[in-house]
């Protein structure tokens, strides 16, 4: 992911993106999506949590998101040596 479409997730999604974004940058289904990270699976479960106990509700962060498809590149949000 280059720093631009990072700092345009940042910018659309501060805090967490909508599964169907997510699941297009990571390449499966919103479903399949949902049923990584509720299910525990890595490294999908590094970038969201489930939330609640009866009804699965899944929720993915940013800045997980971000350095997960930045596969260890440093793009940093207070990066100005550009």
């Amino acid at each position: 992911m280059n720093k631009r479409t990072a700092e345009q997730l940042r910018r659309d999604y501060p805090d967490y993106v909508p599964l169907d974004v997510a699941a297009k940058y990571l390449g499966v289904s919103r479903r399949q999506l949902s049923w990584l990270i509720a299910e525990g699976r890595e490294p999908y479960a590094s970038i969201g949590g489930n939330i609640g106990k009866k009804q699965r509700y899944v929720r993915v962060y940013t800045e997980p998101l971000i350095a997960l498809l930045c596969g260890g590149d440093d793009i940093d949000q207070d990066d100005t040596d550009q």
